[in-house]
């Protein structure tokens, strides 16, 4: 922040520190006004000279949040083009959960209330965010899935343009913001996009002087500067060694010249020149590495010369980085074999690990039933057959076992694909399906296409179709669970793929989380249903099939009436 503006702040602070609390007249003790006077000192403070600009917002929103008992400080900043906004700092109070992962490119049309709130009264207050007006639906539901009680916001400006919001959030009470929330809230939002707005500053000042930073950078090895005109203005001895470049090319510094000395070199001098011709459309530093016929490799290092805001001309530095580079490459590829390798093993080991849940689950299942009908005659024929379950889960496990021994060899390169017959691993999901709807009716529907249908893929198919249909059962509040399985073939980028629809009846999920429930590492809870290890392994597993999975409402616009989950998989005649 420039010193005039750090001194203004700090003369409104120290002559009429009360026109700041303008809503209504507290009265405000010595000691807290003494209180406020230190965090705005030491906020604004932390705001001088170099900073970065990261660690400073962090800092601040813990004095923030403190002295003003808010659970949460949240930094809301749009992008580029005010299509999105997204959470970019966050301060939490001991035991509040952050939400700042979960706001991440929040669609403008959300908080379209906020905005027209600022600019009528220039802040947001909401005592009771329950009793937000007709009209404000969107917003209201945006914050009760985050249970937030109570809400104050100030904007952001930089360059005179919105660039965000600053805000204190209540999730566990309800609360009247005092004047002291408001004062600091809004001189924070101030102190901010000044800040913002220098550092731009800074930066447009940085490029400005890149004409010393350029030559300063470019010193070591070959260097060749080349203005706008294409006229070689400078070249060192070793790039011409570097180079081989003759002697009837120096003296004439034609640059056409040179340029075809150079590409009658390289292995792909057409990449070559591309690069060169883009990089005379931009003010950006460049990095390549050049590969030559020969074997040699070059690193290539570019700035461009700026000279009072345009741009003049481009400076090169070339290394020659053949032996270590060549050293570089093999250590490279042994690092990816090994990093692939592990990655598989890391894959099937979650697999593992989710898979004998479900066996010993499933035999617990039925040596449990098989208890109760040994002392009810009537269910003595049923016995056999949860014999024969609690047979089938143990095979299965075994060979679950037999796959993972096969993992300890990490030089395995691919997982072994084969033809699966589609209606058989699915029928025998839908079996254990209606085992495992315990108090529940199941009315699951599959809708086939033929007789026989292939798909490429292996065991784990069944994981798949065992979790899709368990996560419907699970989430579904209805007395009669409802399950509609359609089959369709379609054809994409010249390949057929299989496409299945599990429709259900359940809870639904909100169109925020769609994507999130594919994601490892989520917890359940009353908007995000089936996350965890279930999904994350789903969407593995049809990846490795070359696959897609999505998530869509089962009646468009309308997540409260059930889910759609869609799986392709490439067919296999």
């Amino acid at each position: 922040m420039p010193f005039h503006k750090f001194k203004n702040i700090q003369f409104i602070l120290n002559s009429d520190l009360a026109r700041f609390f303008y809503f209504g007249s507290l009265y405000v003790s010595i000691e807290s006004r003494l209180n406020f006077e230190k965090v705005i000192s030491t906020i604004s403070s932390r705001f001088v000279g170099k900073i970065n600009l990261d660690s400073v917002i962090d800092s601040s929103f813990q004095e923030m949040g403190n002295f003003s008992n808010a659970d949460r400080v949240s930094l809301f900043l749009f992008n580029g083009e005010n299509e999105n906004i997204r959470n970019t700092h966050e301060w939490c109070a001991k035991g509040i959960n952050s939400q700042k992962n979960i706001l991440q490119n929040v669609s403008v049309s959300t908080i379209s209330w906020w905005k027209k709130q600022v600019e009528r009264i220039s802040f947001i207050n909401l005592r009771d965010v329950s009793e937000l007006p007709n009209g404000s639906q969107v917003i209201k539901k945006f914050m009760e899935l985050q249970n937030i009680k109570s809400f104050l916001a100030f904007p952001i400006y930089v360059n005179v343009k919105l660039k965000g919001f600053i805000c204190f959030i209540k999730v566990i009470e309800k609360t009247q913001w005092k004047g002291k929330d408001f004062a600091l809230l809004r001189i924070y939002a101030q102190i901010l996009g000044d800040t913002i707005e220098r550092l731009s500053a800074e930066k447009a000042l940085q490029e400005s002087q890149e004409l010393l930073r350029a030559t300063f950078e470019a010193t070591a090895d070959g260097i060749i500067a080349i203005d706008n005109n294409n006229n070689v203005t400078h070249l060192n001895e070793r790039f011409i060694y570097l180079w081989r470049v003759p002697d009837e090319i120096i003296d004439n510094k034609d640059f056409d010249l040179l340029l075809n000395h150079i590409l009658s070199q390289l292995k792909d001098p057409q990449k070559f020149l591309s690069k060169l011709k883009a990089l005379d459309k931009t003010l950006k530093d460049a990095y390549d590495m050049i590969f030559f016929s020969d074997g040699r490799i070059f690193e290539q290092f570019s700035c461009p010369l700026i000279q009072e805001g345009q741009k003049t001309g481009r400076v090169w530095s070339f290394k020659d980085v053949t032996e270590h580079q060549h050293a570089e490459l093999e250590l490279r590829k042994s690092e990816q074999k090994f990093r692939e390798a592990y990655e598989r093993a890391e894959f099937f080991k979650d697999i593992f690990t989710h898979d004998m849940n479900n066996i010993f689950h499933n035999i617990m299942s039925s040596s449990e039933l098989i208890s109760i009908f040994k002392e009810n005659s009537a269910g003595q024929d049923k016995i056999d057959e949860l014999f024969q379950t609690i047979d089938n889960q143990i095979k299965r496990g075994v060979k679950l076992i037999t796959n993972v021994r096969k993992l300890s060899k990490l030089e395995e390169t691919e997982i072994s694909l084969e033809k699966v017959d589609l209606y058989e691993v699915l029928e025998e999901a839908t079996h254990f399906a209606q085992k495992s709807a315990h108090g529940k009716q199941l009315d699951l529907q599959v809708n086939k296409l033929d007789d026989k249908l292939y798909v490429k893929a292996n065991e784990f198919l069944l994981d798949v179709f065992e979790n899709v249909l368990h996560n419907a059962i699970k989430y579904n509040e209805n007395t009669v669970v409802q399950i509609q399985i359609e089959i369709t073939i379609k054809n994409r980028e010249e390949k057929e793929y299989v496409k299945l629809e599990f429709k259900d009846n359940g809870i639904g999920i909100i169109d925020e989380y769609k994507n999130v429930i594919f994601q490892k590492g989520h917890h359940n809870d009353n908007y995000k249903r089936g996350m965890g290890i279930g999904l994350s392994l789903v969407k593995k597993i049809i990846e490795s099939y070359s696959g897609n999975i999505w998530v869509e409402n089962r009646i468009e616009k309308d997540y409260t009436n059930g889910s759609n989950f869609i799986i392709e998989i490439p067919e296999m005649l």
